[in-house]
Formats: C-alpha cells, structure tokens, sequence
C-alpha cells in the first residue's frame, strides 16, 4: 500500500494563495500584471494557465504598464511604438538588452581635466543611439552563449556522459566520475557555443567584442580599492593587475563565469536589485567568488584571510584550468569571427563614438543647447576589487616621479 505523505503547512499555504490568486477578476488581475515589473511579470506568467492566458490576450495593455514600472524615468528607451500590436512579451524581453547597453554606455565615463573629455553617452542623449544598438547586440550573443550552458547544464549524466565505463566510475571512483560529468559538460558547452560562433554574422561578432571591451572596463582594481573593505581578485595569478585585458582575451576564469551566467548577472546587480540594498554593489563580484570556490572544503573567508598575493594558488586548478582554457578559446573563436570581413580595430573601438561625442557636447554647450538628463546616477555599476600591493606601490612611485619633477621645473624657473 502506496504511503502518502501529507503536504508541508508551508505547501499548503502556498497553495491556497494561489487559488485564491486565480480566483479573482480578470479586470484585478490585469491591474495586479500592469503594475508589475518585468521579472515579476515573467514569474506570474509561470504559475497558472489563468495567468499565461491573461497576460498573453492583454499584453498590449500589460507590456507598456510593466515597461514604466520597470524603467521609470527611462524616457528614449520607452518611446512609444507606432504600432500598438508590436507590445509583445519579446518585446519586454528585448528592453533587457536594451537598457543594459544603456547603463554601459552610460557609464562608461572617466573625466580628463586636461582634455575636459567625457566618455560615456547619456542614456537620455539619443546621440548614444548607435553604439547602444550595436552594444545590445552584444548582449544578446552573451545571453545566447549563457543559454547555452544553461541547457547542457540541465542535461542528466547519462544524456553527457559518452560511454558506459564513464558511468560505471560513479560505483568504483566517485570522484572521477564527478570530474568527467563536469569535462564532458563542459566539451559540450564548448562544441556548441563554437557552432553558434562559427553560424554568427561578422557584424554581430564585431558587436559582441565591442561590448566585451566596454564590459570589462567594470571590473576594477583601482588604487582607491585598499584594505580588506575589498576582497582580492583570487581567480588568476596576476590578482587582477592586468585583469580587464585577461577577462576580454578569456584568459581569465572570470570570463568563464561571466559566459555561463550571462546578462543575468549584470541585469541584477545594475538593476533588478534595490541599489539600496547592502549586497547590491558586491553582487557580482560575490558571487563569483562563491562559484571560484564551488564545492571546495575551503571557506572563501578563510582564504581571503589568509591571501597572499605572491604565493597565489588555484583552490581546483584540474577543473579551472578547463573553464580557463575553454572560455579563451569562445573569446578566440569570436574575434576570428569579428575580424573574417575587416581586420581594422576601428570596427570594434568604442573610444571613436564616446570621443566623437565630446566633440557634439562642447558644440551644444557653446550653442546654449541644455545637456540631457542623468538618470542613472545611482546604478551600482563597477565591479570593484582590492587593488594588488603591486600596482598601488606602482602608482606611489610614478606619483613621487611626478612631484619631483614638477619641482625640478619650478627651481630651474625661479
């Protein structure tokens, strides 16, 4: 006789509260989806067929409400569409991509007091409307090569695993076995993101590297970025000292994990989350140390504590030195892909727009036009870890170079 088990109080509420949501009036429902944000609305979408169907015959409605709700003040990017039929569930996908190029490009900024230069395009500005179009690009090959490895990782072992005498390790050597689950996993990652590349237009490759450029430039071990306020970049020999070059090039684990973890990663931290919140800042940086560590029996904490920079090791080289090697040669294949039609690095420069840019601004300056809006001031946009010992003693040195020759020039003149 079959033993049921009752279902946990927890369960049982749960329940209840969601026949109690379906049971409501189709006019509250569509108000209750309309002040949704996105991620909210995708998840109620996911709990009943009443949901679904709502949502699916009102989304001409329903997508332009959740679209404020989600970017308030986001004005060039919620510009009304000609066509009321084109407020589709995609098309609230698309404005993922979408405003993710526009906090790059928005903040990508860094003041120069001897040019008076600012990279780094509005949001609001539509002169930004190219480059952001051309970055959104690059965030939809990311979030193509993350669904990648989002679907093999869902595969059961014996959907990854080549031979029967892979399986029969899981009796005789446990380890082993969990070691060519995770290697085969990772080699089907790898032929089928290589597919992908090889499949891609040379203007979307150009895209993607165009934005992995701009990208990069989140990550920072900036000379401000001392004491243990800020945890160490642990993935890779250098501590991060030429971190931003590695994560393009794939050298990095890092760039391993920004491919399996896509745009998600970013989406919550620039904006899913409340900038408030205290692991809004740290989310990504966090949480890329949590995965490093993986299923070692070290504690990330303990070996932050105890982190020697010029002694550095890999907690699980074996498996790391496979995502290192697999993501650098994804980042190989793309840029063999960008470069098959024109090889000029003009193509996938941003600088060339941000610069060009400064030029419009100083003209609109001068002409009395006003400057657009800021409205992303408070997006928790860097990746910030600790500056390595090296560089920060790197940077007194040029600093004191600097001082004593300024005041060389000052004594030859007097």
């Amino acid at each position: 006789m079959l033993n049921h088990r009752k279902p946990s109080p927890c369960r049982q509420r749960h329940e209840q509260e969601r026949r109690r949501f379906n049971e409501l009036p189709d006019d509250i429902l569509i108000l209750i989806f309309s002040h949704c944000r996105i991620d909210e609305l995708f998840t109620l979408r996911l709990t009943s067929s009443k949901a679904r169907d709502i949502i699916a015959e009102y989304i001409t409605t329903i997508a332009p409400c959740a679209a404020r709700s989600t970017f308030p003040h986001c004005e060039l990017l919620l510009t009304p569409l000609a066509d009321p039929g084109a407020y589709t569930v995609e098309w609230l996908k698309g404005l993922i991509a979408q405003h993710l190029a526009a906090v790059l490009v928005d903040r990508h900024r860094f003041s120069h007091g001897w040019t008076e230069q600012r990279y780094g395009i509005p949001a609001e500005d539509a002169y930004g409307e190219e480059l952001r179009s051309r970055v959104a690009n690059g965030w939809r090959v990311l979030r193509r090569l993350s669904g990648i490895s989002a679907d093999v990782y869902t595969l059961g072992a014996k959907d990854v695993l080549k031979s029967r005498t892979d399986l029969a390790w899981k009796v005789v050597h446990p380890a082993r076995y969990e070691f060519e689950v995770f290697k085969q996993r990772e080699d089907l990652v790898l032929e089928r993101r290589l597919e992908y590349i090889d499949q891609l237009s040379d203007d979307m490759a150009k895209d993607y590297k165009l934005m992995f450029m701009l990208l990069s430039s989140a990550f920072r071990t900036s000379i401000s970025n001392l004491g243990d306020d800020h945890k160490p970049w642990i993935f890779d020999w250098s501590c991060g000292i030429d971190g931003q070059r590695l994560l393009r090039r794939g050298n990095s684990w890092l760039t391993w994990f920004v491919l399996h973890e896509g745009p998600q990663l970013f989406w919550n931290q620039w904006w899913s989350l409340c900038p408030d919140a205290p692991g809004t800042k740290n989310h990504i940086r966090d949480r890329s140390i949590e995965a490093w560590f993986g299923r070692t029996k070290i504690t990330s904490e303990d070996f932050i504590r105890q982190f020697i920079p010029d002694k550095w090791n890999d907690v699980n080289q074996k498996w790391h030195d496979i995502q290192r090697d697999y993501a650098t040669q994804v980042q190989k294949a793309m840029e063999e892909k960008a470069a098959a039609s024109s090889s000029s690095f003009r193509a996938v420069n941003p600088i060339r727009y941000f610069t060009q840019y400064a030029e419009c601004r100083q003209l609109r300056l001068e002409s009395g036009v006003p400057a657009a809006p800021e409205t992303l001031s408070r997006v928790p946009f860097y990746i910030d870890f600790r500056c390595p010992e090296e560089l920060f003693q790197k940077f007194c040195t040029v600093r004191e170079e600097k001082a004593m020759a300024m005041a060389a020039q000052t004594s030859a003149r007097e």
